[in-house]
């Protein structure tokens, strides 16, 4: 029986084009000019704003001197997400200049298990960064404490209970995640060894300093308790 033009068209929808094994496979051409197309788009966007926010930063530079540093931001961001892109145009197109076999829909994305990693690193260290903030109150300080105030206490409750330094737990984690949550691999191990290398030195130094104006309770405190910081 001849299929009428009506019945060819619905049969060749776009509904149905997506189904087929061009767009399902990961080595399917279409599933891969997709995500070829929503690259660009991502990229060319990118571009536009870099352009867009050198362009109104000179131009506002004449009349405001601070007009570069608000559109700092947005050229750096942009900068940084063209980067992302070409690294990924530049995996696929290696790959399918030196191993054609090999090429599919997969050489475009990161392992979906890296953004929840990376996520779930930022918010554990978000956690701990404000428990330990708010727990310790008015005994937190930014700065290393030379001196111990007469209102100074040790505490030794809540995230503290478990662990001596939560706060440097939390902020640890929390840049290692977020350069893994923004796929650069580099950054996350250079991130990881400078702030380890930073607390290796730190901690030690502050706890002879809280040794000395805790003598009592510190000892007992320590040896019941980890740093937060491993290897640390």
């Amino acid at each position: 029986m001849a299929i009428s033009l009506k019945e060819e068209f619905h049969s060749k929808r776009p509904k149905a084009m997506l189904r087929s094994e061009a767009f399902r496979s990961d080595r399917g051409l279409g599933k891969v000019a997709l995500a070829a197309f929503g690259l660009g788009v991502f990229m060319a966007l990118h571009l536009s704003l870099l352009v867009y926010a050198e362009f109104v930063a000179l131009a506002g530079a004449a009349r405001d001197e601070l007009a570069p540093l608000r559109w700092n931001c947005l050229a750096q961001w942009s900068l940084y997400a063209l980067a992302l892109g070409f690294f990924h145009v530049m995996e696929f197109m290696l790959t399918a200049a030196y191993r054609p076999s090999n090429v599919s829909y997969e050489w475009w994305k990161l392992h979906p298990l890296i953004r929840p990693v990376g996520l779930a690193l930022v918010v554990m260290g978000q956690f701990f960064r404000v428990s330990a903030m708010s727990t310790a109150a008015s005994n937190f300080s930014h700065r290393i404490e030379y001196f111990k105030r007469k209102e100074h206490q040790l505490v030794t409750h809540g995230v503290y209970r478990f662990i001596r330094h939560p706060s440097y737990l939390g902020w640890f984690w929390w840049i290692v995640g977020s350069q893994i949550l923004l796929a650069n691999p580099v950054c996350a191990v250079g991130y990881s060894l400078v702030a380890w290398s930073f607390f290796h030195d730190r901690i030690p130094y502050e706890e002879q300093l809280l040794l000395g104006f805790f003598p009592d309770e510190y000892p007992a405190y320590k040896a019941r308790t980890i740093s937060g910081i491993p290897f640390v």
